[in-house]
């Protein structure tokens, strides 16, 4: 009878492409000996296909090379890790509403798909990005478009809400420390939901249109755009006016009052954590530092 460590690598490999898209349990069978953790260590291929299967992929860093590690084992341990901390379920079931999807899905990878494959947006896209409270009066709103993004190469069906800027600045600003766990503050914070893919099926270029069918804004990543990749993009076209600023002022006082710190305390704390890529950049906070 054949061991464990005695198996050939094809047998090995078969059982891992049986568990894909379950990380907690590829990254358990990893550990199991020195023979499936030399497998799994030495072809990262392997776990791109993992974390792909489990809606999972990598968002484009800011600055290049990468500072860190960004082999998709790494990213299948950084999945697994947060969703043990995290008290934020659409973050630690990020993927949850298309895990049938990935499990009916013929491919691995990211593939090329037809002009008229129907795409499907993550739930994430329109919750961080769209006021909850449309024809709500409130001053400190403010739509970014006045219509509804169209992805490429397929219209999504239209959101119940409209763009709003400033739902899409919170995703970009620090929140309580005891809170970092339970709300989006910011975004690049939260591995689970940023890394999941923007679309299913996933896709690496999306372009967004306006009414009259003008693109104002492309997404590009080759291993598939990402609910970070969109979100950026998105936060890229965020006016540096008066209105936003005094939003983001008040918002970085608020944080300064109740910890106690003065606003350039906060921001030298706010600014050693730069998200799981380590590139984060806070909205208007290198300015308000620059005027005090």
């Amino acid at each position: 009878m054949l061991s464990l460590p005695s198996c050939p690598d094809a047998v090995l490999l078969n059982v891992w492409h049986h568990l894909l898209g379950d990380l907690p349990t590829l990254i358990a069978l990893a550990q199991t000996c020195r023979r499936l953790r030399a497998l799994s260590e030495g072809d990262d291929d392997i776990w791109q296909s993992a974390c792909f299967v489990a809606g999972f992929g990598w968002p484009i860093r800011r600055e290049c090379p990468p500072a860190r590690d960004m082999s998709y084992r790494r990213l299948a341990r950084l999945i697994v890790k947060h969703t043990s901390i995290c008290e934020i379920r659409s973050c630690t079931k990020a993927n949850a509403c298309f895990v049938e999807h990935y499990h009916l899905w013929p491919y691995a990878q990211i593939r090329t798909v037809h002009p008229d494959h129907p795409l499907d947006f993550h739930p994430l896209y329109f919750y961080l990005h769209f006021s909850q409270s449309y024809g709500a009066t409130g001053q400190t709103r403010q739509q970014l478009q006045p219509f509804t993004p169209t992805p490429s190469p397929s219209p999504s069906p239209p959101p119940s809400a409209v763009q709003d800027s400033v739902s899409i600045l919170l995703t970009q600003l620090p929140t309580f420390p005891e809170s970092r766990y339970a709300q989006y503050g910011p975004l690049c914070l939260h591995p689970n939901a940023s890394c999941a893919f923007a679309t299913f099926p996933p896709v690496d270029r999306l372009e967004f249109e306006n009414g009259e069918g003008d693109i104002f804004v492309i997404v590009e990543n080759p291993g598939g755009c990402t609910v970070l990749d969109v979100n950026r993009a998105l936060a890229e076209l965020i006016p540096f006016d008066h209105r936003h600023f005094e939003f983001a002022l008040g918002h970085y006082q608020e944080l300064a009052f109740s910890s106690g710190l003065s606003l350039l305390q906060l921001a030298d704390v706010v600014c050693r954590d730069r998200g799981f890529l380590d590139d984060h950049e806070y909205p208007f906070l290198q300015h308000i530092v620059t005027q005090l």
